[in-house]
């Protein structure tokens, strides 16, 4: 018991360094500030984050910098410099949180990904958008990560071979996915994540390839979805639904709140599911005539 006890007190001190490590306070570097860096507080994460822009790839002495702040939480916008020596480089940084909007990826960028140990949340927002080499079915190999259990994965070319391999990260607990070219509207990959407590989903984007539009999220979506028993969150988004499609959800035992953004659905199928589902939390705002156009022209 004592040993055991003495084991305990080495891993809080431990922990209890490790977060002191951390910085509390930072000024940006001079060299960042072109990137029009900012360090402090971001949506997407809890403490210290260094936000800046990367229309270019970074230099040396800014790779230096970023490395010299200690900070371990990243969101990068306007990312196309950030290719896969990007990746390969940040990769060295002990980081939690990481974030891309526009980055120039290919699936090679996963393999370093892979080594980042300590990574907690991921997102990739338009991940080389129309380009070729960025499949994303190298994020199976994330499985390795221990720690990862948040991820957004939003505005990519990409369909059914990213989010097969998102089916394999079955540490996660959050999972955000919205405007893929995915075409199957079963997403029997969620099934295979059996730790999920919080689910967003949005619907695709066309493909603009004159063949009809085969939405990811419709009616069927909601089949998979009754069948995830671990949910307690669930938002969805960009979708037409009724009360005897929805009601499904009522099946889910440790569900605490329901978000409807951007749905077209009745005032009175969505009392009617109050009613059903009276201990979830149900948010939802009726559409307008012109939101619920822009919805149907959407989805066509």
């Amino acid at each position: 018991m004592i040993i055991f006890r003495s084991i305990c007190i080495i891993l809080l001190l431990v922990e209890s360094l490790l977060i002191a490590a951390e910085p509390t306070t930072q000024t940006v570097p001079p060299v960042l500030e072109s990137l029009k860096a900012k360090i402090g507080n971001h949506w997407a994460f809890k403490g210290m984050v260094l936000e800046f822009q990367a229309n270019q790839p970074l230099t040396e002495d800014q790779f230096k910098a970023i490395e010299s702040l200690g900070i371990r939480r990243i969101a990068i916008g306007n990312a196309k410099g950030i290719d896969d020596s990007s990746i390969k480089r940040l990769a060295k940084l002990n980081l939690e949180g990481f974030v891309t909007d526009g980055s120039s990826l290919t699936d090679e960028a996963f393999r370093y990904l892979a080594t980042m140990k300590s990574l907690k949340n991921l997102s990739f927002y338009h991940p080389a958008f129309g380009k070729k080499g960025f499949t994303g079915s190298g994020f199976a190999l994330l499985i390795d990560l221990p720690e990862l259990e948040t991820l957004t994965f939003a505005g990519t070319s990409t369909g059914e071979e990213a989010m097969a391999a998102i089916g394999e990260l079955t540490q996660l607990k959050q999972l955000s996915t919205w405007h893929t070219q995915q075409t199957d509207p079963r997403n029997l990959y969620l099934l295979k994540l059996t730790n999920l407590r919080s689910l967003k989903l949005g619907n695709s984007l066309s493909k603009y390839d004159g063949k009809p539009r085969q939405p990811c999220l419709t009616e069927v979506t909601l089949g998979t979805i009754a069948q995830m028993k671990s949910l307690e969150n669930i938002e969805l988004t960009e979708m037409q639904l009724t009360f005897p499609v929805i009601e499904q959800l009522s099946a889910l035992p440790n569900l605490k709140k329901l978000k409807l953004e951007g749905v077209d659905i009745s005032t009175k199928d969505v009392d009617k599911l109050r009613a059903k589902m009276s201990g979830v939390s149900i948010e939802w705002k009726p559409m307008t005539e012109a939101e619920i156009k822009r919805l149907q022209d959407f989805l066509k």
